[in-house]
C-alpha cells in the first residue's frame, strides 16, 4: 500500500505540473505518404485528432509535408492542401468540413440541443452535427456528448462520426434530442491486445479471439471463467459447482501429462501470477484469447498453454461518472440424484437379502402386512425356525436391520439425509465504480462485495475486490500510471459431506439421546455428514495485491520506451481445529487436533519495452523489443498440536497447550529473465508478416539448460484488398499461416537439484534428527517445448453481416516434464526428467451473423465449434515384444497405472466392453466365466472363457468431448428491451460410473443405502444394470462401467429493460437497467447421476435479478 500511495502522490504532483501541448516549434517531415498517414503522424507528435467525414476528404491522396519550427496550423494546412475543405481546432480535435455555400433561409430559426452516445451509452466526443444540405452550419459534440446548434425550423440534423453510420434526424417540433450512433462494421476496426501492444483486428496474423465483456453484463458471473465458458472456439472450460464458482480452463487441449495445462493470465499488459478468483468480472472491458504459437510465443517460457489477455475498464474524459449495480439470486440443483427413501430402502433390503439367500422362499423377506397372493401369515412365520412374537420386529430382523433402525421404524421416524444436506443457495453481489478524466488525467476506481451460499450446507464464499486505474499525461512525451487491485477472499467453508448421504439408512438417527451428534447414524462405518460441519473450526483467508506501475516516454524518431514494475503479494491464513466431537479431534487425536498454516509470497517483474512504428510509403513497420526480469519468493510455516490440556476451548489460538507439537517450514525462491524481439511488417495493407523470438532463463532448470529460445513467424494475405479481387458481397477475405515454439516451465523450484530430507530416530536414549538424500539431481532438466502450426481464414460477407473465422492447427509437445520411476537399488523413487512427446490437432470455427437489423428489432448470433484430437507419440522409451495374431511385435510399454498408451489419445478409455447383463437363459454360458444371471457380460476377445486384462480389455471411448459447440443469440426490441440465450454442447465422451458397478456394502454388515436407479432381478431382467450382489472379481485388472457424458445445455438466459431517458432525467439519472438472468436452466443428457458436467456432485441452477444505475 505504501508503494501505491507514493505512486498516486507522484502522479498527482505530475498532474499539477503538466500543461497544454505547445504547438509551436513543431517538426513534421513526411514524404510521399497518404493524407491518412500524415494525419496519424501529426497525432503522434501533437496529440491532436482529425475529425471528418470520409465523403468530404480524400485520405488516400499522396502528399509531402515539411514543417520545421512552425505552428500546428501550418502542419494542418499542408496536410489538407488542395482539398475543398476548411477546418476548426476545438480542444484536442481538428474538425474538417467540406466548403459548401450556405443556402439562404428566410424562415424562422431555433436552437436545438442534444446528446450523442454509442451503443454502450457512452458519450461520443467530437461527433459532427450539421444542418443537412449545408456543411458550414454545424458543430461537434463536447466531452459529455452534448451539442447545441441554431437551425431553421423543419430542418434535418445530419450526425456523423468516424467508425459509425451517419444518421439523419428530422427536427420537427422537438428542441432536445438523444441520439444513439450505430457502429459501422465496414469502417470500425477494433484494436486487439496482442501482448506488449495492440493491433487492428484486420491486421492480425495469428489466431486470436476477443470476448466482449459487455455482452455478459446481465449474467451470473462469480469468476471470469463463468464469463468465457463455451464462448470461444478452442477454449475448454468446466463449470465450478461450489459457491466460489470458477472451474478449470485450457486452450486447444492438453499439452502436458504432468505439468500444468493452465493458460497464462496477462492483466492489463502484465503477467499475473494470481488466480481468476482475484479479478472482478465487472471490471473487465475485454478478453483476448491468444491461441496459436505465433501469437503467444512472445511470452515464451510459459506460453505453451496459450494466453488470456484481460483488459480492465479505464477512465474516460469527462465529468465523474458513477455506476452502481447489484444482483440478488437463488439457486437449486439442475438434477436430483437421491438415494432410496424410507419406503424404497425397505424394498432394497428385501431384494438384497433375497439375492444373498436364494435357499429361502422369496416371500421370507416380504412385509407381513403385504404378502403375495396365496401366502398366509402362518406360512410367512413358519419359514423361520424361531420367529419373534412381534411380526414387525421379526420382519426387520430378517432384513438385517440394526436396532436403531428398528426403533425408528416402529416409532415412525425416518430421515431424508440428502434433504438435510442440500439447501436453497443464495447470491448477493454489489458493484460500485467511479470513472472520469480531464485532458491530462483519467481514473477508474471500483469496489465489489459478493457473498454466495452454495446448494450444500456449509458451502459459503465471500469476497471483496477493489481496483484503481490511473493514467497521467505529464506532457506530450511523458505518461505515467498505475493499475492496482486488491482482493480478500473468505474461504472458511466447511460443507456437509454429500457423499455419505447416499449410503446412510433413512432409519438412522442424526443425534444421540443426549442431543449430541451421532458419529455413526446407524451403527455402520458410514459417518454422519455433519461431523465436521459442526465440529471443525476453520479460518481461511486469502489476500492478494497486484499492481502495475509504469511510465511511457516518447523518444525521438518515433520510438517509445515503457518501463513497468509489477509487484504481487499473496498472504494465506489457513487455520483449523477439530474438536473432540469430530473424528480427527476425537477418534484419531483424543482431546482435539489443531493446525496453523501461514503462507506468504512476493513476486516482482520488471519489463523494459521499446516500440517503434513507422510507415515508408506502402511499407509499415511495427517493432517491439523487451527485456524482462522477475523473482518469486515464498515462505510457509506449519504448526500442529493435539490432546490439549486442560481443555480445547482456545482451539487453533492455543496450540501451545497441546501435548504433541509439530512444526515445519518451507521457503522457496526462483528467478528468471527474458529478452524478446518482434517485428510486424505490412506491405500495401495487403501482405502481413510477423516475426518474433524470445529467449528465457529460469533458475529451476538444470545447469546445462538454464535458457531456451522460442521463435515464431506468421503470414497473412488480405486477398479482398487486391485490385483483381472484385467479388460482390465479399467484404473481407484473409488467409493466415503461422508457426511457433513455446515453453512450459511448470516445475518445482528445486526439481533439478539433489535435495535432503529429514527424519527422526531414537538412538536408545534420546530422539535425534537425521538427514538423507531424498531426490536425485538432473543437470539436463529443461523446458517442455510445444511446436505448433496454424492455418486460418477470415471471411466477411454482406458488409460483414456474416463474419466467419476458421482455424486448423497441429501442435507437438516434446521433452515432457515427467517423474521417471527409478529402480529401488538407486535409493531414489523417481527423478524429474524430460521424456515423451504429445500431439494435438484440431479444427475451430467461429461464425458471427447479423440476422435482423431494424430500428425496433435487432438479432445477432454467434456460433463456435471446435474439435481436438490428441495422441501420445512417445512415453518413457521402454519397449517390449508382444504377440499379435501369432506374430511378435515390438511396441513401447504403456503406463497402465495412468492409462497412457503410446499411439493413443491421452484420455482414451481402456477397459472391458460391456455387452449387457447375463440373463436366466444364459446361465450355463455365464457359468463358464464363474458368473451368474444378473452379472455383467463383457466381450471375451480371445474367446478363451476368461476375462484377462491384456487380452480382453479394449479401447472403448474417450473421457474428453470430441466436439464442443456454443450458440449465442442476442436481441434488441421495442427500443428498451434486450434479451439473450446461450446454448452449449459437449459431445462424444464418456465418464466412469462406478455406482453401477456394484452396490458397495449392501450385502455386508454395514447394510449401506445406495443411489436410486434400477438393478437386475429375476422379476426385472433389465440389460443396463447388474444385480445388487454382482460378482466383479473374475474381471482381471478390474472392471469399470462407463456412461455417456454428452450434453446440450441451456446455459444462460437473460432479459433486461432500460428505463426511458425522459423519466430518468427527472431524477438526475443517466441510465438504469433492470434485468433477469437464469444460469444452467436445463440440459439434455443420458448421464444418470447429478449432472454430466459435474458428474457425482450437484450443479447449481441460478436465478438472478439485478439493477444497474449510472449517474
Amino acid at each position: 500500500m505504501i508503494v501505491i500511495r507514493k505512486a498516486i502522490y507522484a502522479g498527482m504532483v505530475c498532474c499539477v505540473l503538466c500543461g497544454t501541448v505547445n504547438a509551436q516549434g513543431m517538426m513534421l517531415k513526411v514524404d510521399k505518404v497518404t493524407v491518412k498517414q500524415a494525419m496519424d503522424e501529426l497525432k503522434e507528435k501533437s496529440g491532436y485528432t482529425f475529425v471528418f467525414s470520409s465523403s468530404d476528404l480524400d485520405t488516400g491522396k499522396i502528399i509531402s509535408v515539411f514543417v520545421e519550427n512552425k505552428g500546428l496550423e501550418e502542419a494542418v494546412r499542408q496536410i489538407l492542401s488542395g482539398q475543398d475543405v476548411t477546418y476548426e481546432i476545438k480542444e484536442k480535435n481538428i474538425i474538417v468540413r467540406n466548403i459548401v455555400p450556405v443556402r439562404g433561409d428566410g424562415g424562422k430559426r431555433k436552437k436545438v440541443t442534444g446528446r450523442i452516445v454509442d451503443s454502450n451509452k457512452e458519450p461520443v466526443i467530437g461527433a459532427n452535427v450539421f444542418e443537412k444540405g449545408t456543411n458550414r452550419n454545424g458543430t461537434i459534440s463536447d466531452t459529455n456528448g452534448n451539442f447545441s446548434l441554431e437551425i431553421p425550423a423543419g430542418a434535418i440534423l445530419h450526425i456523423s462520426y468516424i467508425g459509425y453510420l451517419d444518421q439523419d434526424v428530422p427536427v420537427d417540433n422537438r428542441d432536445n434530442f438523444h441520439i444513439t450512433l450505430k457502429e459501422d462494421v465496414k469502417t470500425l476496426d477494433e484494436l486487439i491486445v496482442i501482448g506488449y501492444g495492440t493491433a487492428k483486428k484486420s491486421d492480425l496474423t495469428g489466431s486470436i479471439q476477443r470476448v466482449d465483456a459487455n455482452a455478459f453484463k446481465n449474467q451470473n458471473m462469480t469468476q471470469i471463467v463463468d464469463m468465457i465458458s463455451g464462448s470461444v472456439a478452442g477454449l475448454n472450460t468446466t463449470q465450478g459447482t461450489t459457491a466460489a464458482g470458477g472451474g478449470s480452463i485450457e486452450i486447444r487441449g492438453q499439452s502436458s501429462l504432468k505439468a500444468s495445462n493452465e493458460p497464462v493470465i496477462v492483466l492489463d499488459g502484465s503477467i499475473f501470477n494470481g488466480s481468476f478468483r482475484d479479478i472482478n468480472p465487472s471490471d473487465v472491458a475485454s478478453i483476448d484469447i491468444l491461441k496459436d504459437a505465433s501469437s503467444s510465443a512472445i511470452y515464451g517460457s510459459r506460453a505453451a498453454n496459450g494466453i488470456i489477455m484481460i483488459t480492465t475498464h479505464r477512465g474516460k474524459k469527462g465529468k465523474p461518472r458513477i455506476n452502481f449495480s447489484t444482483q440478488l439470486g437463488v439457486s437449486d440443483v439442475t438434477h436430483t440424484f437421491p438415494p432410496y427413501d424410507a419406503k424404497g430402502y425397505l424394498t432394497l433390503r428385501r431384494d438384497v437379502m433375497r439375492a444373498k439367500n436364494t435357499q429361502r422362499p422369496s416371500y421370507f423377506y416380504d412385509d407381513p402386512n403385504n404378502l403375495p397372493p396365496g401366502i398366509t401369515i402362518d406360512d410367512w412365520r413358519n419359514a423361520s425356525n424361531n420367529p419373534q412374537a412381534d411380526n414387525t420386529q421379526e420382519w426387520l430382523t430378517r432384513l438385517n436391520f440394526f436396532p436403531i433402525e428398528i426403533e425408528n421404524y416402529v416409532k415412525g421416524n425416518s430421515i431424508d439425509w440428502q434433504g438435510e444436506v442440500l439447501r436453497t443457495g443464495s447470491k448477493q453481489k454489489y458493484d460500485l465504480s467511479v470513472n472520469g478524466g480531464t485532458d491530462n488525467l483519467s481514473y477508474f476506481w471500483s469496489v465489489e462485495y459478493q457473498h454466495n451460499k452454495g446448494v450444500i450446507k456449509g458451502d459459503d464464499y465471500s469476497t471483496v475486490r477493489t481496483r484503481l486505474n490511473f493514467d497521467f499525461d505529464i506532457n506530450r512525451w511523458l505518461n505515467v500510471g498505475i493499475n492496482a487491485h486488491f482482493s480478500d477472499r473468505n474461504e472458511d467453508a466447511v460443507p456437509a459431506v454429500l457423499d455419505w448421504t447416499y449410503y446412510l439408512s433413512p432409519y438412522g438417527s442424526m443425534y444421540n439421546e443426549d442431543g449430541t451428534l451421532r458419529w455413526y447414524p446407524s451403527y455402520g462405518i458410514i459417518e454422519n455428514p455433519f461431523v465436521d460441519y459442526y465440529g471443525l473450526d476453520k479460518l481461511r483467508r486469502v489476500y492478494s495485491l497486484f499492481a502495475t506501475i509504469y511510465s511511457n516516454i516518447k523518444l525521438p524518431f518515433g520510438f517509445n520506451y515503457k518501463i513497468s514494475f509489477q509487484p504481487y503479494y499473496e498472504f494465506i491464513k489457513d487455520y483449523k481445529f477439530w474438536s473432540s466431537q469430530t473424528f480427527m479431534g476425537g477418534r484419531d487425536h483424543s482431546g482435539g487436533y489443531g493446525t496453523r498454516n501461514d503462507f506468504s509470497s512476493y513476486n516482482w517483474m520488471l519489463d523494459n519495452i521499446i516500440t517503434w512504428k513507422k510507415q515508408f510509403g506502402p511499407h509499415l513497420f511495427d517493432v517491439t523489443l523487451l527485456y524482462s526480469a522477475e523473482q518469486t519468493r515464498s515462505w510457509n510455516t506449519f504448526a500442529a498440536n493435539q490432546s490439549f490440556i486442560p481443555n480445547e476451548k482456545l482451539g487453533y489460538s492455543g496450540l501451545q497447550f497441546g501435548t504433541n507439537p509439530a512444526v515445519g517450514t518451507t521457503d522457496t525462491e526462483t528467478s528468471g529473465d527474458a529478452v524478446m524481439g518482434r517485428i510486424n511488417y505490412t506491405l500495401s495493407n495487403r501482405y502481413l508478416l510477423t516475426v518474433s523470438i524470445r529467449r528465457d532463463g529460469y533458475s529451476a532448470f538444470g545447469s546445462k539448460n538454464p535458457r531456451a529460445a522460442f521463435p515464431a513467424v506468421a503470414l497473412a494475405w488480405k486477398i479482398s484488398e487486391e485490385e483483381f479481387f472484385k467479388v460482390p458481397n465479399i467484404y473481407q477475405l484473409k488467409l493466415r499461416a503461422s508457426w511457433g515454439k513455446n515453453g512450459n516451465r511448470a516445475v518445482g523450484p528445486y526439481s533439478a537439484l539433489a535435495q535432503l530430507g529429514s527424519t527422526l530416530y531414537y538412538n536408545g536414549s534420546e530422539t535425534k534428527v537425521g538427514t538423507y538424500s531424498s531426490t536425485m539431481s538432473n543437470k539436463n532438466l529443461s523446458w517442455e517445448k510445444t511446436e505448433a502450426f496454424n492455418v486460418g481464414i477470415d471471411l466477411g460477407l454482406f458488409d460483414n453481416r456474416i463474419d466467419l473465422t476458421v482455424d486448423a492447427y497441429l501442435m507437438k509437445t516434446h521433452d515432457l516434464l515427467m517423474d521417471r520411476q527409478l529402480p529401488q537399488i538407486t535409493g531414489y523413487r523417481s527423478i524429474t526428467s524430460n521424456l515423451g512427446e504429445l500431439q494435438n490437432k484440431g479444427l475451430e470455427l467461429t461464425l458471427n451473423t447479423v440476422n435482423i437489423d431494424r430500428p425496433r428489432f435487432k438479432w445477432r448470433s454467434n456460433l463456435v465449434f471446435s474439435m481436438n484430437r490428441n495422441k501420445i507419440l512417445k512415453l518413457f522409451g521402454d519397449y517390449e515384444e508382444i504377440e499379435v495374431n501369432g506374430q511378435k511385435v515390438k511396441r513401447e510399454v504403456p503406463d497402465y497405472t495412468n492409462n497412457w498408451f503410446p499411439g493413443r489419445a491421452i484420455d482414451v478409455i481402456w477397459d472391458y466392453k460391456i455387452k449387457g447383463i447375463w440373463q436366466e437363459n444364459e446361465r450355463e454360458e455365464a457359468a463358464k466365466y464363474r458368473l451368474e444371471p444378473g452379472d455383467w457380460k463383457a466381450e471375451d476377445v480371445d474367446q478363451n472363457g476368461k476375462y484377462e486384462a491384456l487380452a480382453d480389455k479394449m479401447f472403448i471411448g474417450y473421457k474428453q468431448p470430441r466436439y464442443r459447440i456454443g450458440f449465442r443469440n442476442d436481441f434488441e426490441f421495442l427500443k428498451h428491451f434486450t434479451a439473450s440465450f446461450f446454448l452449449r454442447a459437449e459431445l462424444g465422451h464418456k465418464a466412469p460410473f462406478g455406482n453401477a458397478l456394484h452396490r458397495s456394502g449392501v450385502d455386508t454388515y454395514d447394510k449401506m443405502n445406495i443411489w436410486k436407479f434400477p438393478y437386475w432381478t429375476p422379476e426385472n431382467p433389465i440389460n443396463d444394470y447388474a444385480r445388487l450382489t454382482t460378482n466383479i472379481n473374475v474381471f482381471g485388472g478390474g472392471l469399470m462401467i462407463y456412461k455417456s457424458r454428452s450434453f446440450v445445455r441451456l446455459q444462460d438466459v437473460s432479459l433486461s429493460y432500460a428505463l426511458p431517458k425522459s423519466l430518468l432525467g427527472l431524477f438526475g439519472i443517466e441510465s438504469m437497467d433492470v434485468y433477469y438472468s437464469g444460469h444452467n436452466l436445463l440440459y439434455f443428457s443420458k448421464w444418470p447421476a447429478w449432472d454430466p458436467e459435474s458428474l457425482m456432485t450437484p450443479m447449481p441452477r441460478t436465478h438472478i435479478v439485478g439493477v444497474r444505475i449510472s449517474l
